[in-house]
């Protein structure tokens, strides 16, 4: 027992011995790789801590040339991105000009053509209503000759024609010629009525046009000032951003994210101005169909040349002279009779329906009626006339707006939808730390 512990103690002896006698050699090895390791990071001598601190110099040198490089590469994006706006501001408003000028002209046409219509409506009725009245001095013409050959009076013969009469004329001739004289009177009044009439209109167009082109271009400067003063701020922005990166040194990686949002707001500007622009343009196309779909219209409806030459015809037969209106009144009564008889068949097809009807109506009621007098007939006579104009009058208008309405369904076009044009964000650099 005694002996077995002694040589356990001797064995913890020896071990102890032996471990006591390596150790220094662990130790020394130990020492010597963290001298070495110490002297690789550290420098050791002064030409060593010169070295790196060059090597530090050189270091910070690259990295801040590095960032004046990106700094400036984006100061020239930001320079161009101005250029660009600045000559699409250009663009526009010499655009914005044109469309101006293009507006107001269209309007011109517009209204010129309007006061045109309006002028041919006008002469439309006129004319008519000098037809009517015209009609009916030939039917009381003639039934003066009627009633003279009926009483047995004496009738000049046919080769005393050219002789002159006026002292055997019955008093139904001079009413006749009172009443020629008279439609003569009311034409001239009518052509002097229509010509104090054009100037006025001319005038409220004129003032009409004058007012929607002053909002219109109030509405303009107020978008370019608009305009400007985004591009003011803009540009005041970038400075503020170039001013504090020269002033404090910011990472590159900040400066770009500003910069690109600054790229993004202006290209999404720019893509809104562009867009804005498309849709004058269609609307100034829009409106040109319309001009060249109206033009086409009047040049395709002959219903001013008809009216024109209508009025041209009831000059020539009132200016005529008053000696070959008498010879001709002074024809047979077979022709005069036939004659009446087609011009009251004319103004009775010329009158409306609804006159039409109230005269079959009243023709089922028992004629008990006294026989009317000259005055109602006159009045009956004037009211024809005035339902034939109003009933021609809305013919015309009635088939003109049909054909604005047809050309304004036919000249509508859905607007395009334009999508703002994408922005590439630049790939950032990486920083000094990084490298």
């Amino acid at each position: 027992m005694i002996e077995a512990a002694m040589y356990v103690a001797l064995g913890f002896c020896t071990a102890g011995l032996i471990c006591l006698a390596i150790l220094p050699a662990f130790y020394r090895r130990a020492a010597r790789l963290t001298e070495e390791a110490l002297r690789a990071v550290n420098p050791s001598s002064y030409a060593e801590v010169r070295a790196a601190q060059d090597q530090a110099r050189a270091q910070h040198a690259v990295d801040l040339r590095r960032v004046e490089q990106s700094l400036n590469a984006e100061r020239e994006k930001a320079a161009k991105w101005h250029v660009d706006a600045t000559r699409l501001k250009t663009e526009m408003a010499a655009l914005e000009k044109s469309h101006e000028g293009e507006i107001a002209n269209l309007k011109e046409e517009l209204s010129a053509k309007a006061s045109d219509e309006k002028s041919a409506d006008m002469l439309s009725s006129e004319v008519a209503q000098l037809k009517q009245k015209l009609a009916e001095a030939e039917k009381t013409l003639a039934e003066s000759w009627s009633q003279k050959q009926e009483t047995g009076e004496d009738v000049p013969a046919k080769g005393t024609q050219g002789e002159d009469t006026s002292d055997w004329l019955p008093a139904t001739d001079t009413m006749a010629l009172a009443t020629i004289t008279g439609l003569e009177a009311e034409v001239a009044t009518l052509k002097a009525r229509l010509a104090r009439a054009e100037p006025s209109v001319a005038g409220e167009l004129d003032a009409e046009r004058t007012e929607t082109a002053r909002a219109r271009l109030a509405d303009l400067e107020a978008q370019l000032v608009d305009t400007e003063a985004n591009f003011i701020t803009a540009q005041a922005e970038v400075t503020r951003l170039s001013l504090q990166l020269d002033a404090a040194d910011i990472k590159d990686s900040d400066l770009q994210k500003h910069l690109t949002e600054q790229l993004e707001a202006l290209a999404t500007e720019n893509a809104q101005r562009l867009s804005q622009l498309k849709d004058k343009d269609r609307t100034v196309n829009r409106l040109t169909g319309e001009i060249k779909k109206l033009r086409q219209d009047l040049s395709a409806t002959s219903a001013l040349a008809q009216v024109r030459q209508d009025f041209r015809q009831l000059v020539a037969q009132v200016s005529a002279d008053p000696a070959d209106k008498k010879k001709a009144a002074a024809k047979p009564s077979s022709k005069t009779a036939g004659k009446s008889a087609s011009v009251s068949n004319k103004a009775g097809d010329m009158k409306p329906k609804r006159r039409t009807r109230r005269t079959a109506a009243g023709a089922e009621k028992p004629n008990t009626a006294p026989p009317p007098t000259p005055k109602a007939a006159e009045s009956s006579s004037t009211t024809d006339i005035a339902n034939a104009a109003e009933a021609l009058v809305s013919r015309i208008v009635a088939s003109t707006r049909k054909n604005k309405e047809s050309s304004s369904d036919n000249d509508q076009v859905p607007p395009e939808k334009t999508d703002p044009p994408t922005v590439k964000k630049p790939k950032q650099r990486r920083t000094a730390g990084a490298v």
